[in-house]
C-alpha cells in the first residue's frame, strides 16, 4: 500500500466514525495526511503550527461539539507535545483521536533524525495505540469506550508523496457517537440504601451538558443541602434556592463538624473545593458516595461509586431530606457578610470578581485555572448567571486553557475566558486560532497581580509566587486585539472587537478581605 492511500484509509475511517473537525499540525513527515485535508469537503480544518495549543483547542472542541475531534501531527517531539492534553482528556473523558506520523519503522531505536519512540508514548493516556504501516493497515475504531484518547501512529516511507491524492467519501447520515455520560445501569441497591440512611451533603462538580435536567430534577426532590461548584452550571438555579449553600466552602466544614450532614453524595466532576481533598485525612471516616461520568471516584480510599449519571433518573428513594431551615438562615446571614465585605472592598481581586460576575448574564464563562475558579465559587453573584460555564479541571492547572476556551466557544454569546496571569503566559499562542473560528466576541479577563497569588497564602516563600511586572497590552498587538486594563468594573462595557482585559487588583484590599473573611468564619 502506498503512503497516500494508507493516509487516505486512515481519514476515511474516521470520517466513517464520526469525525467532522481535525487539528492540523503541517510538516513534511504528515504531508501525506496533509495533502488529503486540504483538498477534503465537508469537513472543518483548523490550522496550528504549535501542537501543545493544538491539543488543547481539540479538547475544547470535543467538550463543545461531544464528538471525538481528530489532532494530526507529524513525527518527533511533535508527538511529546500532545500529553498534557491526553492527561486532561483522560480524566474528563474527552475522546482526543491523535494521529501521528512517524519514520520508518526500521529507524526506531537508532537516534537518526526526529525518530523517538512514539508508539506507547502517553502509556496509560490513552484507550489504544494502533502502530500502521504499508505493511499492517487495520484499523477499528469498534468496541472502544471512548472514555480516554487514541493513538494512532502511522509510519510514511520516502518519497512521502508516493500517488495522486485519494477521494474521501463523506457519509451522508452517520451516526453520532455517544460519549461517556450515558452508560448502562447497574444495580440501584446501593445508592439507595444510602440516600435512605444517611443525611448527605451534596457536592456538584462538572457536568455534561446533557445531563443538566436529570441532576436538577433529583436535586429538586431529594432536598439535601447543595453546593453546586461554578463549573457545574447549576450555581444560583433558581430550582435549588432553598437548598443550596451560597456563603461559600468555609460552610461545608461548618456542617459536617456540626453533624448537620453525616456524608458526602458527589455528583458529577471531581469537586475542585479543598474540602474534597480533605475527606482523605481530617473526614477520613465520612461516608462518600458518587456518582460521575467515568470510573474515577477522586479519592484514595474505597468509597461507593457509579460511573452514569442517568441513575439519577432512576434511583428511588422513601425518605428525602427535610430543608433545614436553621442552616438555611446560618447561610443566607454568611452570604450576605460576604456581600458586605465585597462591597467595601471593591478594587480586591475578590470585589473585582463579585462586581464583574453581576455583569456576565448569559454569557459563555471559560475559568481557566485553580484561582479563577475558587474565587468565582467563593464571591460571585447567584443572581446573575452565565448561560455555559466550563472548565479543565479533570488533572490540569494552567496548561492550555485558553486554547480550550477558543475551542469550547460558540458564535450564540459573548465568549468570556477568566484566567490568572501565570495560566495566560502559558498559551500566549492561542490566538493564533481566532481568526480560524465562526465564535467571535472573545473577551480574555487576564488576573494580573503579580504572580502565582493562589501560593501567597499557602506558603511563605515568594519563590513559589513567581513574582513579574508584565503587563498585556503587547500581546493583544502582537495578534491584533484590543486592550483595556481595568482596576475597577466599569459600568457598561464597551467592546469593538475581541478584548484582552487585563484586571488589575489592589494587593492591599485583598489581603484586607481575606484577613475580615478569615475572622468572619472564626465567629
Amino acid at each position: 500500500m502506498t503512503n497516500m492511500e494508507l493516509a487516505g484509509k486512515v481519514i476515511q475511517e474516521l470520517v466513517n466514525t464520526g469525525v467532522r473537525e481535525f487539528v492540523l499540525c503541517a510538516g513534511a513527515r504528515n504531508s501525506p495526511l496533509v495533502h488529503i485535508l486540504d483538498e477534503i469537503q465537508d469537513v472543518k480544518v483548523y490550522s496550528f503550527f504549535e501542537e501543545r495549543s493544538a491539543a488543547f483547542f481539540a479538547l475544547g472542541r470535543i467538550a463543545n461539539t461531544r464528538r471525538p475531534v481528530a489532532i494530526v501531527t507529524t513525527s518527533g517531539t511533535a508527538v511529546a507535545e500532545l500529553l498534557p492534553a491526553a492527561v486532561e482528556g483522560t480524566y474528563s473523558s474527552l475522546p482526543l483521536i491523535m494521529i501521528t506520523a512517524d519514520r520508518p519503522k526500521n529507524y526506531r531505536g537508532s537516534g537518526a533524525p526526529q525518530t523517538i519512540e512514539q508508539v506507547g508514548i502517553f502509556s496509560y493516556y490513552n484507550e489504544v495505540a494502533l502502530d500502521l504501516d504499508a505493511e499492517n493497515t487495520h484499523l477499528s475504531f469498534k468496541s472502544l469506550s471512548w472514555k480516554k484518547p487514541i493513538h494512532v501512529n502511522v509510519s510514511f516511507t520516502e518519497p512521502l508523496i508516493d500517488g495522486p491524492v485519494p477521494q474521501i467519501s463523506i457519509p451522508k447520515v452517520s451516526e453520532r457517537l455517544k460519549l461517556p455520560g450515558q452508560l448502562p445501569l447497574g444495580t440501584l441497591k446501593a445508592m439507595e440504601a444510602f440516600l435512605n440512611n444517611h443525611r448527605p451533603l451534596v457536592m456538584v462538580g462538572i457536568l455534561p451538558d446533557k445531563a443538566y435536567g436529570t441532576v436538577l430534577e433529583f436535586l429538586k426532590q431529594y432536598k439535601s443541602p447543595v453546593y453546586a461548584e461554578g463549573i457545574s452550571g447549576l450555581r444560583g438555579n433558581p430550582g435549588i434556592k432553598d437548598i443550596e449553600i451560597k456563603s461559600g466552602e468555609k460552610m461545608l466544614h461548618r456542617i459536617l463538624t456540626s453533624g448537620e450532614c453525616d456524608s458526602i453524595l458527589r455528583i458529577g466532576g471531581i469537586p475542585t473545593a479543598r474540602i474534597w481533598r480533605d475527606l482523605e485525612e481530617k473526614y477520613k471516616d465520612i461516608p462518600v458516595f458518587s456518582v460521575g461520568f467515568n470510573h474515577y471516584t477522586g479519592l484514595s480510599r474505597q468509597v461507593q461509586h457509579f460511573n452514569s449519571l442517568e441513575v439519577l433518573s432512576q434511583v428511588e428513594f422513601t425518605r428525602p431530606q427535610r430543608e433545614n431551615s436553621k442552616l438555611n438562615i446560618e447561610d443566607t446571614a454568611r452570604r450576605m457578610e460576604i456581600r458586605r465585605l465585597l462591597e467595601k472592598y471593591p478594587q480586591s481581586e475578590q470585589g473585582l470578581i463579585y462586581s464583574l460576575s453581576k455583569k456576565l448574564h448569559g454569557v459563555s464563562l471559560y475559568l481557566g485555572n485553580s484561582l479563577p475558579v475558587r474565587e468565582w465559587d467563593a464571591c460571585s453573584d447567584h443572581d446573575f448567571l452565565p448561560a455555559r460555564v466550563a472548565a479543565n479541571r479533570g488533572a490540569n492547572g494552567i496548561d492550555g486553557q485558553l486554547s480550550t476556551f477558543l475551542g469550547w466557544a460558540q458564535p450564540a454569546t459573548e465568549n468570556w475566558c477568566m484566567v490568572g496571569d501565570l495560566t495566560a503566559m502559558y498559551d500566549l499562542s492561542s490566538l493564533w486560532a481566532t481568526s480560524q473560528l465562526e465564535a467571535k466576541k472573545f473577551r480574555i479577563v487576564v488576573i494580573n497581580n503579580g504572580g502565582g497569588q493562589i501560593f501567597s497564602r499557602m506558603f511563605k516563600k515568594e519563590i513559589f509566587i513567581n513574582k513579574h511586572n508584565i503587563s498585556f497590552d503587547g500581546w493583544a498587538k502582537m495578534w491584533n486585539w484590543g486592550y483595556q486594563k481595568w482596576h475597577t468594573i466599569p459600568n457598561t462595557f464597551e467592546f469593538s472587537d475581541s478584548q484582552i482585559i487585563e484586571l488589575c487588583p489592589d494587593e492591599h484590599q485583598t489581603q484586607q478581605l481575606w484577613q475580615e473573611l478569615d475572622t468572619l468564619w472564626r465567629e
